[in-house]
């Protein structure tokens, strides 16, 4: 059905969307589309039945019964989603729009309206930030089995809320009210379902995440448990726990997903969850242009929305880092970061990030009694967040509690053990403490700091102590010196007196090598 849209641009329309990686579907569901344009532009719409496309496009025989194989309905729903996604997204003003109407295989040719603006997902176009629905689970219909099939879905749903980045929908359902296996359009990003069964001896749990435009499972467990040991609440809480912060923390499933297809959005249409992507992957390598380009989303984020508090947080600790790579001196900073930091928390009490922010520039401004009194209000909004509750650790264990410190580090890591490498300069610090430099030095000689500034003068201080002098001066090399000298540097440091002066008589005999 091309209407008045030319052949010859309907063929190029095809060849744009099955190139595009805006087009997220599988190789069979594009040989699908194809399969379908083509045979519309010959004139053989009409045969686009159910029984012929089974046989033609999905290799099945003669004896294919369409009740008991519904392979085409389901590419059908996938294809539809692949091409909703793709027109809301990359296509967003392409010239010509394909569609595949519900309820019929013949495919629909007609020109595109262009958007004023391309967006992520029906979900982030509403929300800015990416949108899980936790459905009902199935399975068993024992009452331990269904207590714990309609309770942990629940528990789920409080353990992911704490991660104000991310949007929950409980009692969710991607079926349409007749009950059918088309799916009908959400504003999801994610669908999260599972079962549970009962074998009488054991509970199976099986959870899945699903991405809703392609139906693809990007994340799956499954978990026996025993209730009547463990108790149905204790074991629900614990498991919930554990999957939000494989699901929603930095670096987990949603994160590592969504930043794969927030890489081609423009920096004018940057949102707040697009910077905080920015400063995960910044945490993780520490650069200078990672720092640059977190800044430049978390700028632009203000810009279109001066209301979130996530995103002047974002500001704030980004001006930090500034300090922290030894791109600025520490009064450069304060005035505007702290202004930053304190309407974040203004705006949102209880975003972590904000109350981190805040945390740091209290202790920048001297401040200990807030600063302890901030981190712990951060760490109690989501006691799940493994990155945060690392670098509160780290920040910790420099103002003088180096023993929490690490035991904050170390929670995080059981948490979350894809953090960064950086976190084990930290439990480096036991090491020091107990006086035990040997191990501190051998233990940071497999630590890459990247450009950080201030963990070079740490691993420094480190060898130095340790007598390695060799080694704290290659580590001392690393340190920039074009802005301001390393003790100017020092002097900027809001670390404990102790650790200052560790880094003082480190790095001194790492300089006493080049002297």
């Amino acid at each position: 059905m091309a209407g008045n849209v030319d052949k010859a641009d309907i063929l190029k329309q095809l060849e744009r969307i099955t190139t595009s990686d805006g087009f997220p579907c599988s190789a069979r569901t594009k040989t699908f589309l194809e399969h379908l344009v083509h045979r519309e532009l010959e004139g053989r719409g009409d045969e686009l039945r159910g029984t012929a496309l089974a046989m033609d496009v999905f290799g099945r025989g003669a004896e294919f019964d369409p009740n008991a194989d519904p392979v085409v309905r389901i590419e059908a729903v996938k294809l539809r989603k692949a091409l909703d996604y793709y027109y809301l997204t990359t296509g967003n003003n392409d010239p010509v729009s394909i569609s595949v109407p519900k309820g019929q295989y013949r495919p629909l040719f007609e020109f595109n309206s262009p958007k004023t603006e391309p967006q992520e997902s029906s979900a982030v176009l509403q929300t800015g930030r990416p949108v899980l629905g936790i459905t009902a689970f199935d399975g068993s219909d024992t009452s331990r089995a269904k207590l714990f099939r309609e309770g942990f879905p629940e528990e789920l749903g409080l353990e992911l809320a704490r991660f104000t980045h991310i949007r929950v929908l409980t009692g969710y359902s991607d079926k349409s009210p007749d009950g059918s296996q088309e799916q009908v359009l959400t504003p999801c990003d994610y669908v999260l379902d599972g079962s549970v069964r009962d074998n009488q001896a054991n509970l199976r749990l099986i959870v899945r995440l699903k991405r809703t435009v392609d139906g693809s499972v990007l994340w799956a467990d499954r978990r026996d448990i025993n209730p009547d040991v463990s108790g149905h609440f204790k074991a629900q809480e614990e498991i919930a726990k554990q999957c939000a912060a494989k699901l929603a923390d930095a670096y987990g499933v949603v994160a590592t997903d969504a930043a794969s297809h927030q890489t081609n959005r423009s920096l004018a249409g940057s949102s707040t969850y697009q910077a905080l992507l920015a400063f995960h992957a910044h945490v993780r390598t520490s650069r200078s242009g990672s720092l640059q380009q977190m800044l430049d989303l978390a700028r632009s984020a203000i810009q279109n929305d001066d209301a979130s508090g996530l995103a002047h947080a974002l500001m704030a600790l980004g001006y930090v880092e500034e300090v922290a790579l030894g791109q600025k001196r520490l009064s450069a900073i304060l005035e505007l970061g702290q202004t930053h930091a304190e309407k974040a928390v203004a705006l949102e009490p209880q975003c972590q990030e904000a109350l981190f922010a805040a945390a740091i520039y209290a202790l920048l401004a001297r401040d200990t009694q807030r600063f302890n009194r901030l981190m712990d209000a951060a760490i109690q909004v989501n006691p799940n967040s493994a990155l945060l509750i690392a670098l509160a650790g780290a920040w910790i264990a420099l103002v003088g509690d180096i023993k929490l410190g690490a035991e904050m580090v170390k929670q995080a890591l059981d948490i979350n053990p894809l953090l960064p490498i950086w976190t084990n300069i930290t439990l480096c610090l036991e090491d020091v403490e107990d006086g035990d430099f040997a191990t501190a030095s051998d233990k940071v000689q497999r630590i890459d700091a990247r450009e950080h500034a201030g963990d070079w003068l740490l691993i420094a201080a480190i060898h130095g102590l340790a007598g390695e002098t060799e080694l704290a001066k290659n580590a001392l090399s690393n340190f920039p010196t074009t802005q301001f000298s390393l003790e100017e540097y020092l002097d900027d440091l809001p670390y404990a007196s102790g650790v200052v002066e560790l880094l003082r008589e480190g790095t001194k005999r790492a300089r006493s090598v080049e002297t």
